[in-house]
């Protein structure tokens, strides 16, 4: 399978290149939406509500991220081929936790999710010939209890700051995590089987 990634991630890429597909990259310069709100402008504005209307909240965002940067890099380069999106978020409770700003805001997020339940949340978007297939896939995952110092010192090794949460189970931060249900590659950012799933689909 060859595909349009519209992502500049290597986690992304890796994923794709381990299932044995070719990957085109084509990095969106579409301005991510934060919140529910900004999602709807966005929405209406490309008049896609039909598209949208199984989605609610925290998806909703995450879905029009996934959408908008699909169809910023299919704008410049077609849908020839698959052009496939994503965007992964980290929800605890309703609030949506995205990269930390700083090292304060990765402490302040890592404490916040230590000894409790949180979602993470990939929205995906392919979009081939004029269709367009949107899903979003959650998986929830578990933060053993954390102390302060440990979690300085694992801010003190850069991992946490450029990923969604402050974390990123794939690496060091996987001795964060005491369990996970649900998909392993939709917390590392892309869920490979239901990608696989879609594009059957979609492509045929």
């Amino acid at each position: 399978m060859h595909i349009l990634l519209a992502s500049a991630s290597p986690r992304r890429r890796e994923l794709i290149h381990r299932i044995g597909w070719e990957a085109d990259i084509e990095k969106s310069d579409f301005p991510e939406v934060k919140n529910e709100e900004e999602a709807l402008s966005f929405i209406r504005k490309e008049k896609k509500e039909m598209e949208f209307a199984p989605f609610a909240h925290s998806s909703l965002v995450c879905a029009a991220n996934a959408f908008g940067k699909a169809a910023d890099a299919a704008s410049r380069r077609g849908d020839g081929i698959p052009v496939v999106g994503a965007d992964t978020i980290v929800v605890l409770w309703q609030d949506i936790l995205g990269k930390p700003e700083n090292r304060e805001d990765a402490f302040r997020m890592l404490r916040a999710l230590s000894g409790k339940t949180h979602a993470v949340k990939t929205g995906m978007a392919v979009l081939y010939q004029g269709k367009t297939d949107l899903t979003v896939t959650s998986t929830e995952v578990r933060f053993r209890q954390l102390e302060d110092e440990e979690i300085r010192k694992y801010i003190e090794t850069g991992e946490p700051m450029d990923k969604a949460g402050a974390y990123g189970i794939q690496g060091i931060g996987t001795l964060l995590v005491e369990s996970i249900h649900g998909s392993y590659d939709n917390v590392v950012g892309l869920p490979l089987t239901v990608l696989y799933e879609r594009m059957r689909k979609i492509v045929g």
